[in-house]
């Protein structure tokens, strides 16, 4: 993914021997960019509020972001030949990463941000597409934009992807192995699967939104790509360890952002069934964000055969105490109204577990509530759920699995599927319509 074209071998001839003329003599960690390595990088396609017309295109470069920072993109392939694809758009915002002492004492390169608003796309169309910085340019790859109409489609989900446990590691030093495991087992779903159209973030990806952190999750997230480079669309959301202002420069929501500024809580309609609202547990979940949820999910229900929301912190969290203010405050203020408007089902992180609630409604036990699945597996390691809590009896569970969920959206149901790191099917249920 880090190759580059032949046209600016003089710049990087210059750049590189800069390189070696300001090394150190010796450093605490080998991180090195090499000449092919300064190219276009961590290239990802960002889905907002409607996937079949709008997406924001990132990528990372690693030395000055230059003047010129544009995406060309065509619905057939042009063999990465940037003169022959029919539409291009200039990155609409570009900056340099925002560094801090850990940063430069973990001896992590300066990167640069770099996004682009594609607008006015045709819904469930495949679009191919490089990126350039100056005159260095990608390789070519391609996502699928989103669906306008009620056909069938999957997507993934799952959150926690940072490293953890009571020896903290640091990916430039130890590679993060459970990270990598569970996004190869993410391709190989992807390479199966070209039913599955994007993948829903519960947060978490890093340690810190720092960029010694970042950088190595977009890293590892470059064995998502599938075999035939189609890149699989992230709808995003923010969690605890999301709040370096790492987070709001690498992950930027483009017209969502420009109107609601940072608060990361959105609509994201797919099809003409099925909403998904994605929550902030991060910030206040009453005032503003509350009566944004009230207002959307009344206007969601009636029209979607399903809606479901996520969100970071959990509601029905099944290894920290759910009586901590942290949980108690979305049970009791986002709870009745997702039971007031019946959602389908909610996807829950932080808790770095494999579980699944039974239906609640009124905090109990009943056959109409809510399914509350999480709580976040994508290579964190792994804790130990508490089995005595009531929400977790059968037929809900809990187990200490990385784990990565496919949902799979059809008219008469939700399939819902957590597999394991070896590709095992960890636990299985389906959803039927409430209307």
């Amino acid at each position: 993914m880090k190759l580059f074209r032949p046209t600016g071998l003089l710049f990087l001839l210059i750049f590189s021997l800069y390189l070696g003329a300001c090394k150190p003599k010796e450093e605490k960690q080998q991180f090195l960019i090499e000449e092919s390595e300064i190219a276009p990088r961590h290239l990802r396609v960002i889905w907002t509020e409607d996937p079949s017309s709008y997406a924001v295109i990132s990528w990372t470069t690693m030395h000055e972001h230059g003047k010129n920072n544009k995406v060309y993109y065509d619905t057939v392939s042009r063999g990465g030949e940037k003169l022959n694809y029919t539409f291009q758009v200039l990155a609409s915002k570009n900056g340099a990463i925002s560094l801090v002492d850990e940063d430069f004492e973990e001896g992590v390169q300066q990167g640069y941000y770099h996004h682009a608003d594609l607008k006015y796309l045709k819904p469930s169309t495949p679009y191919y597409f490089v990126v350039e910085t100056d005159d260095l340019v990608s390789d070519e790859y391609y996502f699928i934009s989103g669906p306008d109409d009620d056909r069938e489609f999957s997507l993934l989900w799952g959150g926690d992807s940072r490293l953890g446990g009571p020896e903290p590691r640091y990916a430039g030093r130890t590679p993060h192995v459970d990270r990598q495991a569970m996004n190869h087992r993410i391709k190989a779903l992807i390479d199966e699967d070209p039913g599955i159209i994007g993948f829903i973030h519960g947060a978490d990806y890093g340690t810190t939104a720092d960029w010694r952190h970042l950088f190595w999750w977009f890293e590892d997230h470059e064995l998502v790509v599938g075999e035939d480079n189609r890149i699989l669309p992230l709808i995003i959301s923010r969690g605890n360890h999301d709040m370096e202002v790492g987070f709001e420069e690498n992950f930027w929501l483009g017209e969502t952002q420009k109107k609601k500024g940072f608060d990361y809580y959105y609509l994201t309609q797919l099809g003409s069934e099925t909403a998904i609202l994605t929550l902030n547990s991060e910030i206040s979940v009453a005032g503003d964000q509350r009566e944004w949820l009230e207002e959307n999910l009344a206007a969601a229900r009636p029209e979607k055969r399903w809606v479901l929301v996520n969100y970071h912190r959990p509601a029905y969290p099944v290894v920290k105490d759910p009586e901590n203010a942290t949980f108690k405050r979305v049970r009791e203020t986002w709870v009745p109204i997702f039971e007031k408007h019946n959602i389908d089902l909610a996807l829950e992180s932080d808790g770095h577990i494999l579980k699944r609630t039974v239906p609640i409604r009124n905090n109990k036990y009943d056959e109409s509530g809510i399914i509350y699945i999480g709580e976040g597996g994508l290579g964190v390691p792994q804790r130990v759920a508490d089995s005595t809590r009531w929400f977790i009896q059968p037929p809900g569970f809990a187990m200490s699995a990385h784990n990565v969920h496919k949902l799979s959206f059809f008219k008469d149901s939700i399939s819902v599927k957590a597999i394991g790191m070896e590709g095992q099917i960890l636990d299985k249920f389906v959803i039927r319509p409430r209307n």
